[in-house]
């Protein structure tokens, strides 16, 4: 019985996260530990392995839908490495419990902004983003499948990318549901092409996890394997969802929605962590 439920929570985190474009760990592992009484290291080996599957499959439909940017993904992803290894390093400089909790609030916040109605909307000719993307290194990119076009500045890609993955290492998450909104908000990037580009970075993280965690020791095939299948039918389930899911404004209230429960997730991170343990 126990499995069977196991197996439905798999199916859901992975189809909400595949819509949202944050794949899904950073609700899980508080599941697992909370819920499923997992080892946290179990719990974190079994989310990498579950999350690969599923990234594999959504940017498998996304690559069909035309919907990927990869040039983002690639000024995003390799700055991300090296500011991952930066944050594991600052770890034993700075007080991380204390800069966690005022991250969660600030991820919450982020939330609470993007389910608030706008008072006035923003003109698309103004703004500072708007003068940032039209300095040297500034490029538009035009999908032409889906008929958009929208203009990026390739430094300031990758500072964020590089912050995103400093943030991942110091506090031992990932970053996928940092590199959502931040695509949407501050590069103004149409919500499918962001949660789309996001889910093509979560493959090569998540893999990377998975060995990582694999070569530790903390992935065990007999709670693995029907996580994995979970987040497999997850990720099918997500991408017919996104399908029916209208564009725009109403994408971005899930995504919000994403973040509140992100937030959450990364304050039951903390609480876990002061009990003894690794972070996830």
């Amino acid at each position: 019985m126990q499995e069977f439920i196991l197996f439905v929570v798999g199916v859901i985190v992975s189809a909400f996260g595949t819509t949202v474009g944050f794949g899904g760990g950073v609700f899980l592992v508080p599941i697992l530990i909370i819920f499923f009484g997992y080892n946290i290291e179990i719990a974190i080996g079994s989310t990498m392995s579950a999350m690969m599957p599923g990234a594999i499959i959504a940017s498998l439909f996304n690559f069909r839908d035309r919907s990927i940017d990869y040039l983002v993904g690639t000024l995003i992803q390799l700055p991300a490495m090296i500011g991952t290894v930066l944050g594991a390093f600052l770890v034993a400089f700075l007080p991380v419990q204390e800069l966690q909790m005022v991250f969660a609030l600030f991820v919450v916040g982020i939330g609470v902004m993007m389910l608030l109605p706008k008072k006035k909307e923003e003109p698309k000719h103004a703004g500072m983003m708007y003068r940032i993307r039209r300095v040297p290194t500034t490029f538009i990119r035009k999908n032409r499948a889906k008929k958009i076009a929208y203009r990026l500045n390739g430094g300031v890609v990758s500072i964020f990318g590089f912050i995103s993955g400093t943030v991942a290492g110091l506090f031992g998450i990932g970053g996928g549901f940092l590199q959502t909104p931040m695509m949407i908000k501050l590069f103004r990037m149409p919500a499918q092409i962001a949660t789309s580009t996001s889910l093509f970075i979560l493959v090569v993280t998540s893999f990377t996890g998975f060995i990582s965690h694999f070569l530790l020791g903390n992935v065990l095939w007999s709670r693995s394997l029907p996580l994995m299948l979970a987040f497999a039918v997850g990720s099918l389930i997500g991408n017919l969802l996104k399908k029916r899911t209208p564009r725009g404004k109403k994408l971005e209230i899930l995504i919000a929605l994403g973040l509140l429960l992100a937030g959450i997730g990364v304050t039951l991170n903390l609480m876990l962590k002061s009990n003894g343990g690794f972070s996830f």
